[in-house]
């Protein structure tokens, strides 16, 4: 009896600690910036990840709301060096959360010509 209730303590606590993990910023823009303009491969990915993590979710929401138009040729890499170039001229924005930045960069320069 002792044994099942320490399993299920310890899968308790296990799963307590994961969702509570999930309520963490992962970046603020500051940190956000220094992986976009690494020389390193591998902390360029983690920036171009990044982006294209918050591109979904932009259009994971309705488009009526969005209304962002994207082109499709444009590359990851032109993208991170605009978005580079974005966070720098709006330097206010370096202690705010990236992925709100990100999305500020998107409507300010992808919104939909009507």
């Amino acid at each position: 009896m002792v044994k099942i209730f320490l399993i299920f303590f310890f899968s308790v606590i296990i799963n307590y600690q994961a969702l509570t993990a999930s309520n963490n910023l992962f970046f603020t823009t500051a940190q956000f910036i220094t992986y976009c303009k690494s020389d390193n491969l591998y902390e360029q990915g983690i920036c171009d990840g990044y982006i294209i993590a918050v591109n979904d979710v932009i259009f994971s929401i309705d488009k009526n709301k969005t209304n962002l138009c994207i082109p499709k040729n444009l590359s990851i890499k032109s993208i991170r060096l605009s978005v580079t170039d974005f966070i720098i001229d709006n330097a206010e924005l370096m202690s705010i959360e990236a992925n709100k930045v990100i999305g500020k960069f998107f409507v300010n320069n992808f919104k939909c010509q009507n």
